[in-house]
């Protein structure tokens, strides 16, 4: 017999639209793990001139063969030198790998030389002749780490080597951006979390002149889409550097969407590690535009 009872009838009915709204939120989450994850970390080298050096790198991809787009990943760099060794390859962004991967990328997090357990060299504290920051150098010679890493992928049979997406947070942001200028098969796109050189205190950069500049050498020869994603609070560069970073670079033929970022606890240039509810959209939708390259 069916219950006529309005009160049992509304209950019913919210019960249904309760299930309903529970199953569009699980489908909808990005906490949602789609696959399990595989996870492997090696060492490849990288060739500078005459010497062979060594990157520590973790993968982090779907389970399968793919082949699966491939995110490349880079750290920044503290502003004490003696911090440089605790970028730990096992866990530096290993929850912003497993969301990339959890959406169906292969993500590769490279240590650069100088980090971490590296017994390279650092490498990264270019100067010109006057003594003031090379930062056009400091990218390029990042990208070496960068561009190594990539070519180790591409023998991978699971990574598509026509899908690359090169992803860095702070100096790493910059890095990607310098790579990204090299023009090299395979990379279709640059996400720059907050990228820079040289913050040595809050709102202060050494040189900053020169931290603009090497943005409009990148701009000159790069080709193909990045979006920089910054915060309205951030204290490494702050948010009229940043414009004037992104404005030397368009202006010079480079193609960039930016992003203001709501203000992020005290300082915030690390959102990357800990505001992904504001920046998953944006990058989310820049990644959504490049399937279609």
């Amino acid at each position: 017999m069916i219950n006529k009872n309005p009160v049992y009838r509304d209950k019913v009915i919210r019960g249904v639209l309760l299930i309903v709204v529970s199953i569009f939120l699980l489908l909808n989450s990005s906490n949602v793990y789609a696959a399990p994850l595989e996870t492997e970390i090696v060492s490849i080298p990288v060739n500078v001139g005459s010497f062979i050096f060594h990157d520590d790198i973790r993968i982090i991809k779907p389970e399968g063969d793919g082949p699966f787009p491939l995110i490349v990943l880079t750290h920044g760099t503290p502003r004490n030198a003696e911090e440089r060794a605790k970028t730990n390859v096992a866990t530096y962004y290993k929850t912003q790998s497993e969301y990339f991967a959890n959406k169906g990328y292969a993500v590769l997090f490279v240590v650069r030389r100088g980090f971490g357990a590296s017994t390279a060299p650092y490498q990264e504290n270019k100067v010109f002749e006057n003594g003031t920051r090379n930062y056009t150098k400091a990218g390029l010679e990042a990208a070496k780490d960068l561009k190594a890493a990539i070519e180790y992928m591409k023998n991978k049979s699971y990574v598509d080597v026509a899908r690359i997406i090169l992803l860095g947070q702070s100096t790493g942001g910059h890095s990607v951006t310098a790579t990204g200028s090299l023009g090299i098969r395979g990379v279709i796109g640059v996400i720059n979390f907050a990228g820079g050189r040289g913050s040595y205190a809050p709102d202060l950069v050494r040189d900053e002149n020169n931290l603009i500049d090497s943005m409009a050498h990148y701009g000159k020869t790069s080709r193909i889409p990045t979006l920089w994603l910054y915060s309205a609070n951030d204290h490494y560069f702050r948010p009229d550097l940043a414009q004037a970073m992104y404005k030397a670079y368009t202006d010079n033929g480079g193609q960039a969407k930016f992003i203001t970022l709501p203000a992020f606890k005290d300082d915030g240039h690390m959102f990357f590690s800990g505001n992904r509810s504001d920046w998953a959209p944006y990058v989310d939708q820049f990644l959504e535009e490049l399937k279609g390259k």
